[in-house]
């Protein structure tokens, strides 16, 4: 059956199936561990780089940024990630708003973020702070000198759930050198600040309240959609019911991208696993349908902590979200509750998360 409110309950009861697989099998919290040794003088820093052929770790970080409190007190507190840091690489960890020339030179905009450098001023990586201990020792491990080996090795992921297994690897959390090889000359700035961040912020409110958010016309629904594929809501048979709006109606692309809520149009309208989007413009309708998982909020937007510690299915609610930024996807909760038990133990619920989505969304659109 076609019609998006079967694939919506079909997309429920896959996910009602993973229940079997206990919370035990999330992942589990970093241990603590010696400290990483930071250095505050970035032209000291650069001369023991030299001295030792090590690379340079720059750590930007800034004040209410709860994923850096996150990374301070997860995979910064890991053994495995220090001995790694602190064998094989000189690292600083800048606060961006106190050195906003560092931050301009190394093109650092979002936090945390890492950047890798060589004592050339050659930008290696760039990139959000993995915040898994072990995608962590990852990236560390892609960027060493061809000379040095690691002298830590990435300890063994905890495991998600059974699912993960089945899932193709993703890659650490920060990129390739976006800037093509090219070198950065090196600042002459010689203290770097070093406060440490505090408080917490989530994604932020919407402009206008719920009520005011546009709705598709009557009868204006589009079919259910494979997980990468889509049908707007134009072309789809006034007679089938209207779906549940995805987003209270916001632009889903413009959001992730540019960090805006901006009320999309009901003119494109897309159904993807039993949910009407609606979008700015057919531009980012478009991206949407080329790639729609990135878009998706996690779960279909269900609250994780419910899904995996209560075994219910209960919607989140856009007041309530944040954005992973391991794999810059949005996730969205029931209550403020629930939202502070993810943020102090995202770690163990992301992977396993998304991993139950693709598999959930599979099954409940199969490919004909």
């Amino acid at each position: 059956m076609r019609l998006a409110t079967a694939h919506s309950a079909a997309f429920a009861f896959v996910l009602a199936s993973f229940w079997s697989l206990s919370s035990d099998t999330l992942a589990q919290p970093a241990t603590d561990g010696q400290a990483i040794q930071w250095e505050t003088d970035l032209r000291a820093a650069h001369t023991r780089a030299q001295q030792e052929n090590k690379h340079l770790l720059l750590h930007f970080y800034s004040d209410n940024c709860v994923w850096c409190e996150r990374l301070e007190a997860g995979a910064f507190k890991s053994p495995q990630v220090i001995d790694s840091i602190n064998q094989n690489y000189i690292a600083l960890k800048i606060h961006a708003g106190q050195n906003p020339s560092l931050a301009k030179t190394f093109r650092v905009s979002s936090f945390p973020t890492d950047v890798i450098v060589t004592t050339q001023g050659t930008a290696l990586a760039h990139g959000t702070s993995p915040q898994a201990p072990d995608r962590y020792i990852a990236m560390l491990a892609q960027h060493l000198p061809q000379q040095t080996a690691p002298q830590t090795q990435p300890s063994d992921a905890p495991p998600q759930t059974m699912l993960a297994q089945n899932v193709s690897p993703t890659s650490p959390g920060i990129s390739q050198n976006p800037y093509g090889g090219q070198p950065i000359t090196m600042p002459a700035t010689a203290d770097v600040a070093t406060t440490t961040p505090v408080a917490a912020v989530t994604m932020p409110s919407a402009p206008v309240p719920a009520e005011s958010v546009p709705t598709a016309a009557t009868g204006t629904s589009a079919k259910t959609v494979a997980h990468r594929s889509g049908v707007t809501a134009a072309d789809e048979s006034p007679s089938e019911q209207p779906q549940t709006l995805a987003m209270d109606g916001y632009c889903a692309v413009t959001l992730l991208e540019k960090n805006e809520w901006l009320e999309g149009n009901p003119k494109f309208g897309v159904i993807h696993l039993g949910h009407l989007y609606l979008f700015v413009d057919g531009d980012a309708m478009q991206r949407f349908l080329a790639q729609p998982e990135p878009f998706t909020p996690v779960l279909n937007g269900i609250d994780v902590v419910r899904f995996f510690e209560e075994k219910r299915i209960v919607q989140g609610k856009r007041d309530f979200g944040v954005r992973d930024p391991d794999h810059n996807r949005m996730f969205f909760f029931a209550d403020e509750a629930a939202l502070i038990h993810f943020e102090n133990q995202h770690a163990r619920y992301t992977e396993a998360a998304i991993s139950v989505t693709r598999q959930a969304a599979a099954e409940a659109n199969p490919r004909r």
